[in-house]
């Protein structure tokens, strides 16, 4: 032990008639990358970016199947294969539609009487654009709900194969459904992430792990590119 300190005053003795100096540094850190933008607002029960790339790793690829037999309708003679619009599947006495306006929107108006559930105003930040626009129930139409993972797409992926009862659970998962702009929806419509991202470039992260946990929970393929895609956004996190 003598010899030790001996051997470290020495040292301390040079360091001082030489003018040179050391650090003690700890064990490194890991940092993320400094273009990360992070996991923004999502549903509740979103993966985390990490579980979503590996999540992704783990869906099944293949080539979109045909959309033969695909038919949203539900007036007389037609399909409705994924059941009749934003129905209330969890027994609330409320529509799906207004379920999601409750939880996306901000500074909510309800109408009396409905039990708290007819939302007839309220303000949008809309995560695929970042602008923030009013909603009002005169011009509903203006804020569209989103199926982030669109219907069409689910058909060709997989859903084609499923129970009516299972696709109408799929098309009314508040996880799979997002209070959004008309523009961004029209412009969205039924694209992929390999041919459509959020304008705003921040919330390509969040998107990507929408998409992902919702094609876990019902077991939908990928392509070969919207794979590549979907990995890009999840990088950018």
């Amino acid at each position: 032990m003598r010899t030790c300190r001996a051997g470290l005053l020495l040292l301390a003795v040079l360091f001082a008639l030489t003018g040179c100096t050391f650090e003690v540094t700890g064990p490194p850190t890991t940092e993320p990358p400094r273009d990360s933008v992070g996991q923004g607002d999502v549903p509740a029960g979103t993966l985390l970016p990490t579980e979503a790339s590996a999540a992704l790793a783990a869906l099944p690829v293949a080539e979109k199947g045909s959309l033969t037999g695909y038919d949203r309708g539900c007036g007389e003679g037609e399909g409705c294969v994924f059941g009749p619009a934003w129905s209330d599947i969890d027994h609330n006495g409320c529509d799906q539609r207004n379920d999601v306006l409750r939880r996306d929107l901000t500074q909510i108006e309800v109408r009396e009487g409905t039990h708290e559930c007819v939302v007839i105003a309220g303000l949008l930040h809309d995560p695929y654009s970042g602008a923030t626009v009013r909603f009002d129930k005169a011009s509903a139409a203006e804020v569209p709900i989103d199926h982030v993972v669109p219907l069409a797409a689910a058909w060709v992926q997989g859903a084609s194969r499923w129970t009516t009862a299972r696709r109408t659970a799929f098309a009314n998962d508040p996880a799979n459904l997002m209070a959004t702009t008309r523009e961004q929806n029209s412009a969205k419509g039924d694209s992929t992430a390999e041919e459509w991202v959020p304008a705003d470039p921040t919330y390509g992260c969040s998107y990507a792990t929408v998409v992902v946990t919702v094609k876990q929970r019902f077991s939908l393929s990928v392509t070969a590119e919207e794979e590549r895609a979907l990995e890009s956004l999840l990088a950018s996190c």
